[in-house]
């Protein structure tokens, strides 16, 4: 499937104005602007983990708060945000997770020297139908736990593993009371207690079903007998837009 740019014009704010209305359109921009100390701002990373042959996502109870999380933590110095996801993942849950690649619809820019050079002119605005581990979704709100006002965002990251596999244990920090668990992609609603961290799982699982992956949907019915599910699939291929 070729990589598809789309311009973004949705809104006048987008368009570079004339001369004539330079000095508003730049006045609307200076009084929507905020500045932050990097001290205000927390950076956390996680990942929503899918077992796609089990039709399964990675979460985590949080003992401590008794709820259903999905797992994160923050960035150390120097790390990028991937490697943090993945390395929080591992040590709240003891499963080594896979960066999954998958068509992530993202700001983030094509490389200039793969681009044609048409294509260097336009505003790229959200590239789409290109695999990459761009992270899928952000949550973001005021951190209840910092002792100085800060701003938290979540960058979640998709990836995969093998649900029936062992956890390693003594990964978590000394203070961290997480337990790792599998839960069918059906009943994450109710489980997780932050609908955005819902929305966010939901996001995982049609991305992956847009880059042309089946989740399987097998589970365990209440008298022993396994409900017919669908098989996992390896990616086929996706017809290319007219």
């Amino acid at each position: 499937m070729g990589t598809v740019a789309r311009e973004d014009n949705s809104s006048p704010r987008q368009t570079a104005p004339t001369d004539a209305g330079l000095q508003d359109w730049l006045q609307g921009i200076d009084i929507t602007m905020a500045f932050s100390p990097a001290s205000g701002i927390v950076i956390s990373c996680g990942t929503v983990t899918l077992d796609l042959v089990h039709g399964k996502v990675l979460l985590i109870w949080n003992n401590r708060f008794g709820i259903y999380q999905l797992p994160k933590g923050r960035k150390d110095i120097g790390e990028t945000m991937l490697a943090a996801a993945v390395r929080e993942t591992y040590e709240e849950t003891g499963v080594r997770v896979k960066p999954f690649e998958l068509m992530v619809a993202t700001r983030a820019t094509i490389p200039a020297d793969e681009l044609e050079e048409e294509s260097r002119k336009k505003n790229p605005g959200v590239i789409e139908g290109q695999l990459s581990n761009e992270f899928i979704a952000t949550c973001v709100y005021p951190d209840p736990q910092s002792e100085t006002e800060a701003l938290k965002i979540i960058f979640y990251f998709a990836a995969t593993a093998d649900s029936t596999g062992v956890p390693e244990t003594e990964t978590q920090e000394d203070w961290e009371k997480l337990r790792g668990e599998w839960v069918p992609i059906s009943e994450v609603g109710k489980k997780l207690r932050f609908k955005a961290e819902e929305s966010v799982v939901m996001k995982a699982v049609a991305d992956a079903a847009k880059t042309g992956y089946t989740i399987g949907t097998t589970a365990e019915a209440a008298d022993g007998d396994i409900k017919p599910g669908i098989d996992f699939q390896e990616r086929q291929p996706i017809p290319s837009p007219a």
